[in-house]
């Protein structure tokens, strides 16, 4: 069985994923907070992996997104996870 990937890895990996998304869709941090009821400054803290976001925020942050909260999850190949 593959190794656990540590909360700090995920968290890194969510929020650069959340980033590269939010990028992807032409958005600023001020226009996906306003999409998904957050201050920016707390967009920048989960995309910089200061703060971990619940699954609510997920939830919140996804659909701001307009995506599924699994598209902000790290991928798992095999046995092995990867970003």
């Amino acid at each position: 069985m593959g190794s656990m990937l540590s909360k700090q890895r995920f968290t890194i990996i969510l929020g650069k994923n959340i980033r590269r998304i939010r990028e992807e869709k032409g958005m600023t941090q001020d226009e996906l907070s306003a999409e998904c009821g957050f201050y920016r400054t707390y967009i920048n803290l989960v995309e910089t992996a200061k703060r971990t976001p619940s699954s609510f925020s997920l939830y919140r942050i996804a659909r701001g997104l307009k995506i599924s909260v699994s598209e902000l999850y790290p991928k798992t190949v095999g046995s092995d996870l990867e970003d």
